[in-house]
């Protein structure tokens, strides 16, 4: 039975029912400003309880209800009072179209629905905007992904594993306690808010290792086992569909430069924006990591202005599109950069010119940060002295997966003391002259020999201040063929944006691993990852060619 109660300063309406197509009955809260006039709905659908609606990164529904919306929060199917059963993301394109259809023809509705939300709350926009609900006419999706695989689940390639272990946990856990077996829930929470022990575990598939996950959530072994894009992630892929379409709703797109789905954020804007209806797209890129939205990430203080006002920009957009108010958002792009603590614009992300850095080494070998590694602009190659001989190797990193390099996250944490390991191999530049801004994706282009099998090259890229802290600023990886011959490969990053001032330093790191952010690759002649088995994780020797036959570059995209 609905329940009706004043909360707040609104109405709210508990547990109101709204029927799918076939017959399952979704249940959802409400929140009304207390007028008689006609206005907008804001739809929210989630797995986590209504009560939840993503104010860990958003306003509460109260919030937005006093700023002129009725607001919903639905629980998709199969969550908790939700009826049916649930398979992440598979019904939301269809429960998406059928909820919004019935939002819009909610008492006091005006007939226009946004939708908003991050993380799943952000994916099941873009679910429901790929099956065109004629009343959905606007969208602000957060840190999500439209395309599954490559911006969510293997945005290098690799299984997402720091992040995907623990929300499986998180799944199953909520699912255990609907269930009712306390045991389990328990159990579940404790090894969401502990994975370490579980990142260690191969192969990463295997259900013996996981027996709750396999009683409770076993899609997270059906994410695994799908380690290429196949029909499986065809299914879900939204970003297709809605390129097919040949049209997209306006969407304020709302992405961290160190969220783990910054490269899915990032992918939906640029492949949308040159479709019919992507010019009303809008990008927004705050120093912000998953959760918390907030100032300190990476333990950097990011300034005052870090949340970019936010909430009202999300309001001034809805107020646009769903109630013809104001002028909506100028700007095509709105990001920050670090270093300068400040809100940037562009219009267009086509403009960037390139700047090279050619990798370079002397008679001091380029392993750990007091190696011979030096970033070289083309001004300096020339006049540089100790080059290494033409038709030599170059430099070499032994990389035992076994003993994995460490990466936890993408947060601009100081990396100094990791750059040390002598399995990294660490290129410096000398102290910029004048200032470099950068933004986009960088990409770093090597030649190389790799001993035997299959590897992984990661890419880190770190900027340097005058006192030495190295703040890690990208990502990137891509895999190697073994043989005798020399390679070429391009690894592209995790976007960025950053400004270096004058006396600060670029800084590249090449290593075969960033774990747990990512799955280790086995480093043998095949790449499974996920159902490698213990015994066949192997030792890789990696030669980076970096002299004046065969020259290895980073190449960042700047804005001076």
């Amino acid at each position: 039975m609905m329940e009706t109660t004043n909360f707040a300063g609104v109405t709210v309406e508990r547990k109101q029912p709204c029927t799918m197509r076939d017959g399952t009955v979704l249940y959802a809260d409400i929140y009304r400003p207390n007028t008689t006039e006609q206005l907008p709905v804001l739809l929210m659908r989630q797995p986590y309880g209504r009560a939840i609606a993503s104010t860990v990164s958003h306003a509460h529904p109260v919030w937005y209800a006093r700023q002129g919306f009725i607001v919903v929060i639905q629980d998709v199917r199969g969550k908790w009072d939700s009826e049916g059963e649930y398979v992440p993301f598979i019904n939301d394109a269809e429960d998406g179209y059928d909820t919004v259809e019935w939002a819009a023809a909610l008492p006091g509705s005006n007939g226009k629905v946004g939708m908003y939300g991050f993380s799943y709350q952000g994916s099941t926009q873009w679910a429901a905007a790929s099956a065109a609900p004629p009343s959905l006419k606007a969208i602000a999706p957060a840190m999500c992904a439209a395309d599954l695989y490559h911006g969510m689940f293997y945005p290098h390639g690799r299984f997402l594993l720091r992040e995907h272990l623990p929300w499986a946990y998180q799944l199953a856990r909520d699912h255990a306690r609907r269930l009712g077996a306390a045991e389990d829930e328990q159990q579940c929470a404790a090894y969401m808010r502990n994975p370490e022990t579980l990142f260690w575990k191969v192969p990463l598939a295997s259900p013996e290792h996981h027996p709750l996950l396999e009683k409770y959530f076993p899609f997270y072994r059906e994410w695994l086992e799908h380690e290429s894009y196949d029909e499986y992630w065809q299914e879900r892929d939204w970003l297709a569909k809605i390129k097919e379409q040949q049209h997209s709703i306006p969407a304020l797109h709302i992405g961290g430069w160190y969220d783990v789905f910054l490269m899915g954020t990032y992918q939906s804007y640029n492949e949308l924006r040159n479709i019919p209806g992507g010019e009303q797209h809008r990008l927004v890129l705050g120093p912000w990591t998953h959760i918390p939205w907030g100032r300190y990430a990476g333990g950097y203080d990011h300034g005052a202005h870090a949340d970019g006002n936010i909430h009202e920009l999300q309001v001034q957009w809805f107020n646009y599109w769903l109630k013809g108010q104001g002028s909506g958002i100028a700007e095509n792009i709105t990001y920050y950069e670090f270093g300068s603590k400040q809100w940037k614009h562009l219009s267009d992300v086509d403009n960037a010119k390139e700047i090279d850095f050619v990798l370079q080494s002397g008679y001091k070998p380029a392993n750990g940060g007091l190696g011979g590694g030096r970033l070289l602009l083309d001004s300096e190659l020339a006049a540089s002295e100790g080059a290494v001989a033409a038709g030599t190797a170059g430099d070499l990193f032994v990389y035992d997966a076994r003993q994995p390099m460490r990466l936890d996250s993408y947060l601009p944490l100081d990396r100094k003391g990791d750059q040390d390991r002598y399995e990294i191999l660490v290129y410096s530049s000398k102290p910029l002259q004048e200032a470099l801004t950068v933004y986009g994706v960088p990409k770093v282009e090597v030649q190389y020999q790799l001993l035997e099998g299959k590897a992984d090259l990661v890419a880190l890229l770190s900027i340097v201040n005058e006192q030495g802290e190295a703040r890690l600023m990208s990502v990137g990886v891509n895999e190697l063929d073994g043989g005798n011959a020399t390679d070429t490969v391009e690894v592209a990053m995790k976007p960025c944006s950053f400004v270096l001032p004058a006396g600060s330093r670029v800084r590249l790191e090449l290593t075969g691993s960033a774990f747990p952010l990512l799955a280790r690759h086995p480093n043998q002649g095949y790449s499974t990852p996920n159902t490698t088995e213990p015994l066949e994780y192997n030792i890789a020797t990696v030669a980076i060619c970096n002299n004046q036959l065969r020259q290895s570059t980073l190449k960042l995209p700047i804005y001076n």
